[in-house]
């Protein structure tokens, strides 16, 4: 239990939902020994990422990456072990705790889409993302801005694995580009072609947009994930299991890590050898041959 509790400081409540329910927030990072002062200073050094799932009830492919994440975060695999020296993770699995328990697909106990009430949501009617946006603000307060947001979701329409993201300004091209495109090349189930990186007037309330517009975060997403498969690449043809849901958790964390050293120039490339490191075997039975978004 040692190794455990190095990595997590407990699984805290953010709060309560509005039916009562607790709201879980994951706190990963390799904590140092207590007696170990120079370690200590270094945690406060380290950049944060922040990880939500689960807005929309009804998308449960989103939590098969969230727990391909966690399980990867807290593996002992090495790359695994870099990330949680590098970055400190805080994590909200289920927003939406109420709509997953009461059966709904994509809304709150109110009866609304609550991926839509991101710009000023009220304590009393979405404590969830309220709550969260306070820990966010503390973050920037503190001068601790969030190196990448991300929200996880399904997709009822679309195939394959993909992301959206804000770009607005030639500047921020290439950085809100990176990790995309590190998925592309290593993630078999992820699709650079479906991504989009436009700002939609009607997105402007969800979490990816609205945390990027009021806290600064350029590398803000929403990862989404087909509710039924892929039409490219090794899993063309093939519907998306929870293997690879979660093999896909394990490679957005790989992701993560060579963006943290996107300055090698080798960083892109594709080692023929990767696949002795994964997390997951690529063993797979498929062959090599803006719309009604989740976000």
């Amino acid at each position: 239990k040692q190794w455990y509790q190095r990595r997590v400081r407990g699984r805290q409540t953010l709060c309560h939902s509005l039916g009562g329910n607790p709201v879980d927030l994951l706190t990963i990072t390799q904590f140092p020994s207590l007696y170990n002062k120079s370690a200590a200073a270094a945690l406060h050094e380290r950049d944060y990422v922040v990880l939500t799932a689960r807005v929309h009830p009804g998308e449960s492919n989103s939590s098969w990456i969230m727990r391909g994440v966690i399980n990867f975060l807290l593996s002992d695999h090495e790359k695994a072990q870099v990330l949680r020296s590098k970055f400190i993770f805080k994590i909200v699995p289920m927003l939406n705790p109420d709509g997953v328990i009461n059966g709904s697909h994509r809304c709150s106990l109110l009866g609304v889409d609550m991926n839509r009430q991101w710009i000023n949501p009220q304590p009393h009617l979405f404590p969830s993302l309220h709550n969260t946006k306070g820990l966010l603000q503390v973050m920037v307060a503190l001068g601790k801005r969030p190196v990448l947001y991300c929200d996880f979701h399904g997709h009822s329409r679309k195939k394959n694995v993909f992301m959206y993201g804000n770009i607005t300004q030639p500047s921020h091209n290439a950085t809100v580009k990176l990790l995309p495109t590190i998925l592309d090349i290593h993630a078999p189930a992820f699709s650079f072609a479906n991504c989009c990186f436009t700002v939609e007037k009607a997105r402007e309330s969800t979490a990816r947009v609205t945390l990027w517009r009021q806290f600064g975060i350029t590398r803000s997403y929403t990862l989404e994930s087909s509710y039924c498969g892929a039409d490219q690449g090794l899993y063309k043809g093939c519907q998306l299991g929870t293997q690879h849901l979660e093999e896909m958790g394990a490679k957005f964390c790989e992701g993560l890590l060579i963006m943290s050293s996107a300055d090698q120039p080798c960083c892109l490339s594709d080692n023929s050898d990767e696949e002795d490191d994964s997390f997951f075997s690529t063993d797979s039975d498929g062959t090599d041959d803006e719309d009604d978004s989740s976000a």
